[in-house]
């Protein structure tokens, strides 16, 4: 689950030098994204000195990032819940916190505004009154793709405080992070490993599970299956996955598919394989695992091209997903 920060985005019709710049900072060349938005922002444009703000920010440069926030404030543009999000991002103390909740006083409503002012007057005053979506809403600031330079510790501490507050999406994200594997490798964040880490994520995974969430009932299985001898409980362990599955998940139905596959507590099965595959395609992956069974004719031509065109969407993604506005 990814949570735009629709705050950075204006719908319009894209300028030519802006058109570059984004793509040129998607494709990697920070430094010619900023050359491009900062002769436009140099030109008087508001909207190319906030997209220079948040290129310099991506880049770590915090202080030109506030510096041109700023500006394109003063001159009537965006910018404003920029300038608080980067001070909560530096925020270690109740001082801090404080500062970042006077600072969205007069910031224009929005969702993110929201939970970042009710997590911060929590963190403030030394209350948790705020709901574990905005906890979430706030964690997912620091995963990585967003405009926040990447804190995993943060990103946990959040994550944590809003699977205590029953936040289901939350509790699998802290499963994940407890369960270092090739399922969970895209998982934002890493937690401090113990010896009972793998229990720990069971549980996560169990409480999330019971809310309805079919993807951490399906890596609860998994983990059942494959883990260690003590967790180990197969034949639960593919019931929750077949159940996963059969409730519409897609990463349900592709483990689904391996158990067939693979003859892992059930009768292998190529053609049950194959079917619980094609129910998994949303995962990129997959359509290249079903090119590579189909090996030719049209099945594999069909998969093949599935999978080039979802990886390609993929390619140029950076470490940060910074929605701009047009100039």
């Amino acid at each position: 689950m990814k949570i735009l920060l629709l705050l950075f985005l204006t719908l319009s019709l894209f300028g030519g030098d802006f058109e570059e710049m984004k793509n040129t900072f998607e494709k990697g060349n920070a430094d010619r994204a900023i050359a491009i938005a900062r002769i436009n922002a140099m030109k008087g444009d508001v909207a190319a000195m906030y997209d220079l703000g948040l290129l310099y920010y991506a880049k770590g440069s915090t202080n030109e990032a506030k510096r041109w926030l700023e500006r394109s404030v003063r001159n009537g543009g965006k910018g404003a819940l920029g300038i608080s999000i980067i001070l909560f991002s530096q925020s270690r103390s109740r001082d801090g916190y404080k500062k970042v909740t006077e600072s969205l006083v007069n910031v224009e409503k929005s969702p993110i505004r929201s939970a970042l002012m009710a997590v911060s007057r929590d963190l403030s005053e030394n209350r948790r009154e705020a709901s574990g979506k905005d906890y979430l809403t706030v964690a997912e600031l620091f995963y990585g793709d967003k405009i926040i330079a990447p804190d995993l510790r943060m990103a946990l501490f959040l994550t944590n405080q809003a699977a205590k507050k029953g936040d289901e999406k939350a509790m699998e994200l802290m499963g994940d992070a407890y369960w270092r594997s090739n399922y969970t490798r895209k998982s934002p964040m890493v937690a401090p490993q113990t010896g009972n880490a793998l229990n720990v994520a069971l549980e996560y995974y169990s409480d999330a599970s019971g809310l309805g969430n079919l993807d951490a009932m399906a890596k609860m299985g998994k983990l059942h299956i494959i883990g260690p001898r003590n967790v180990r409980r197969i034949q639960y362990g593919v019931e929750l996955i077949l159940k996963s599955a059969n409730g519409g998940s897609p990463l349900g139905a592709q483990m689904a598919a391996e158990l067939y596959f693979e003859g892992q507590g059930v009768r292998a099965d190529r053609r049950q394989a194959l079917e619980w595959y094609a129910k998994a395609t949303e995962i990129c992956e997959v359509n290249k695992i079903l090119a590579n069974l189909y090996r030719q004719g049209e099945e594999a031509d069909r998969y093949a091209a599935a999978y080039k065109q979802c990886a390609n969407t993929d390619k140029y993604k950076g470490q940060y997903h910074l929605l701009f506005e047009q100039f």
